[in-house]
């Protein structure tokens, strides 16, 4: 009993610090900023392959980022300008348009758009991770997991927001963050994934990793 004990606490302690380094990665990778959907696919896959599936290394962090640079770094730049074209709109909406104008509540409903557009890359990202497709193939794809799986999308978001609030309440997690927030949203991710996979490609995927 006190083996069985002795080998689940150096487990824990095992995925605990290789959260912590996955997470490292991916702050030092996401430095230029232009390389941060490059650092979030090779977060997620790392995650979903070293510490769900508890095969290979951290280092295949690195494996991916390579992998999948070109992919990612471009939607990386798509979703800036969603993002830039969307805080445009809520900062004229909100500062510009005059309270009493049928065009004031605009900037709601760009606020939602926003979420939903932060929601969609993290469907995007982790689905670059997990599947290899064309560029465009990928926006849609995610997009259509997002909206055909509301459900788990809003609870995808509960998830963040939970632990953005906790990280900002208790800023020592500020270091396990990025593992911290993948390890949350990998199994409402991989429960969406596996509804759309065929079971020649669940048995593949599990060959895989």
């Amino acid at each position: 009993m006190g083996r069985f004990f002795n080998s689940r606490f150096f487990e824990g302690i095992t995925k605990v610090t290789d959260i912590l380094i996955i997470g490292f990665y991916f702050m030092i990778c996401s430095i230029p900023l232009v390389t941060i959907g490059a650092s979030a696919t090779a977060l997620y896959y790392a995650t979903n392959k070293c510490i769900f599936k508890g095969r290979g290394y951290t280092t295949a962090f690195f494996h991916s980022f390579k992998e999948n640079f070109k992919q990612s770094t471009l939607s990386w730049l798509i979703f800036i300008i969603i993002f830039g074209i969307l805080s445009g709109d809520i900062y004229i909406t909100r500062t510009m348009v005059s309270p009493d104008s049928p065009f004031a509540a605009a900037s709601i409903f760009f606020m939602v758009l926003f979420v939903l557009t932060i929601v969609w890359a993290i469907y995007h990202f982790a689905y670059i991770a997990r599947f290899s497709n064309g560029f465009k193939a990928s926006f849609k794809i995610s997009a259509m997991f997002m909206i055909l799986n509301f459900g788990w999308s809003i609870v995808l978001l509960g998830e963040v927001v939970v632990l953005l609030l906790l990280i900002y309440r208790f800023p020592i997690f500020l270091l396990f963050s990025p593992g911290m927030i993948s390890c949350a949203i990998h199994p409402v991710l991989e429960r969406v994934f596996r509804k759309y996979m065929s079971p020649e490609d669940i048995k593949k995927d599990q060959e895989q990793y």
